[in-house]
């Protein structure tokens, strides 16, 4: 990972631009979706079978990604879209979380209904539950958290939908205000993005390098989540607007140096 954008659409140039790809969006996530059920499916099985060795070594051979998108199960057709777009006008894959945890969740439910369900009592054994739970999610963290690493950026798709803002008074006298998710995976997603090394790309084009590090610099932490979102560059789409018109105006376009000008955008402005 390289860098992190918490992005909150503000309808205009969503509803405009990027909302026109989400037939191309829905294409991509069917493909994605499947390449990674695959892969989950044979490592962990409804036989009860975790093999979380096998998993982690072969969980390489889903197609490379450029960037991670962690959002709401609320948002995914926005998501969709937004993918569609990345790919349709840059180039660029977008892995969408809810590719994993929305299958692991329907293969959860099935192993607790062959091992965990008591047919007498028309219940599930709290120990046994607790038990696959536990394995099933920390396998898929694990890899999640490894395809947030390997891919090159990572964007936090906010919106209230993922996002809880409490205390509205204190937002009213600019007080520090408690941000919240009521999502175990964005959580997740979003604690990794404060851990996660940050890794530069291997290009000709190292002034990408010296943004980031002046961004960096200017960061504050706080806590709960907006820690991490504090930790976020600002994306909004002002900047995805901009990008969109610079990236149409190049008379050769690289899909390897579409995120670079996304760089030199929003960094130049931190």
């Amino acid at each position: 990972m390289f860098a992190k954008f918490n992005y909150s659409p503000s309808g205009a140039f969503y509803n405009s631009v990027i909302n026109h790809y989400y037939t191309s969006g829905v294409e991509l996530f069917a493909s994605h979706e499947k390449e990674v059920q695959d892969c989950l499916a044979e490592y962990i099985t409804e036989d009860g079978i975790i093999n979380g060795t096998e998993l982690k070594e072969h969980w390489f051979s889903i197609t490379p990604k450029d960037i991670f998108i962690s959002h709401s199960h609320n948002d995914l057709n926005r998501v969709k879209a937004f993918a569609g777009w990345l790919h349709d006008c840059f180039g660029l894959e977008a892995f969408i979380d809810s590719c994993s945890w929305g299958y692991c969740d329907d293969l959860l439910n099935k192993i607790d209904k062959k091992y965990c369900y008591d047919p007498k009592r028309k219940t599930y054994d709290y120990q046994l539950r607790n038990y696959t739970t536990s394995h099933v999610h920390m396998m898929l963290s694990t890899a999640l958290t490894e395809m947030m690493d390997n891919t090159e950026c990572v964007i936090f798709f906010n919106t209230p939908n993922s996002i809880n803002m409490a205390d509205e008074l204190e937002k009213i006298e600019k007080k520090n205000k408690k941000e919240t998710t009521i999502s175990p995976w964005i959580y997740h997603e979003l604690s990794m993005t404060t851990m996660l090394r940050s890794k530069c790309p291997q290009r000709k084009k190292k002034v990408i390098e010296h943004f980031a590090q002046d961004s960096r610099d200017k960061l504050t932490i706080q806590y709960d989540v907006k820690k991490a979102l504090g930790e976020m560059i600002t994306l909004t789409d002002t900047a995805l607007s901009q990008w969109n018109e610079n990236w149409n105006k190049r008379p050769i376009k690289v899909s390897e140096e579409a995120l670079d000008e996304l760089y030199r955008i929003v960094f130049s402005k931190g």
